[in-house]
Formats: structure tokens, sequence, C-alpha cells
């Protein structure tokens, strides 16, 4: 019985790390087609979150610092103070702002549906999809769109961490 408690505490360190690797290969097997005329390039990232919310009946506020990599912008860090869920059907929206280590930005509007977000032991499962609504330096007029999805653990009743991937197009302006 020891061993099978030790294994099921060791599973629930790593949700974030597995919820990553399901919501990458769930976006590459599903996410959209690869590049598309007009100047559409396949787009994609990840990011390791640690995150803050607020409960203010019916929705949850969340805060989101997180850090990873991203198709053409190498080490990135994302991050939104609006994430407005819904308690009572997992809808939601968020504008995620993108930095690169250069200090370009890419800024993603994110659109939970109803039932994008699902409760699980310990924390939930999200997905949905994105627009590329713009940037600065090289991504300044930057467009496209895609699919996203990740998990979230709470550590104490408002505060966790987790981890989320994004796949789709981005096309640029040319600046």
């Amino acid at each position: 019985m020891k061993t099978t408690t030790n294994l099921i505490l060791a599973s629930r360190r790593h949700l974030p790390a597995l919820a990553l690797l399901l919501a990458t290969i769930t976006l590459l097997a599903f996410g959209p087609p690869s590049a598309r005329a007009g100047g559409e390039k396949p787009f994609h990232a990840n990011f390791i979150t640690e995150f803050q919310s607020v409960v203010e009946y019916p929705s949850l506020h969340v805060t989101v610092n997180s850090r990873g990599q991203a198709t053409y912008m190498g080490r990135t860090t994302a991050f939104t103070d609006d994430q407005l869920i819904s308690l009572i059907d997992g809808s939601g929206t968020a504008t995620y702002t993108l930095t690169g280590a250069n200090g370009d930005t890419l800024v993603l509007a994110l659109i939970f549906p109803i039932g994008g977000t699902i409760n699980v032991e310990g924390g939930v499962i999200f997905s949905g999809s994105y627009t590329i609504t713009g940037g600065t330096g090289r991504f300044s007029g930057a467009t496209g769109t895609g699919a996203f999805a990740g998990s979230a653990l709470f550590l104490t009743e408002t505060d966790g961490i987790g981890a989320f991937a994004v796949a789709g197009t981005i096309s640029s302006s040319g600046k």
C-alpha cells in the first residue's frame, strides 16, 4: 500500500509537466494545418506558469506569470492580469502578452468556450482558441489564430502552478 501511495503523490507533482506534454501532443495532432498562403507561418509556444486567483462569484479572476519558448521569439515570458473564468460554465477570456528576450511583444486574445475549463482533483484542465491581435517590434501588425490547452494545479486555495501550450499560425506586416 505504501508503494501505491508514493506513486500517487509522485504523479501529482508531475501533473503540470504531463499536462503540457498532453497539450502539445493534442495541439500537434488536431491543431491548424501548417502554413497557408498569404504569408502565414506555423506558430507554437509552451509555458510553465505561476498564478494567483481571486473569486468574485460567479467569476474567477486570474493573474498569470509564465516563462517558456515561442517560435520566432526564443525564450519568452507570458503575462495576463485579466483572465476571467465563469465558475458556472467554465467559459472565459484572457489577453496574454508574450515578450521575447529582445523586448518584442505579441498579444494573444484567448477564448475559453463553455466547458473550456474542467475541474480535476487539485486543479483544472483547460483549452480553447486564440487570436493574435498585434504586437511590437518585428511583430507590429502581426495576426494569426490557433488553439491552446493546458492545466493548473492549486498549491493553496488561490495560488498555484501550471503549464499551457499554443499552436497555430502567425503572419506579420513585415516591419
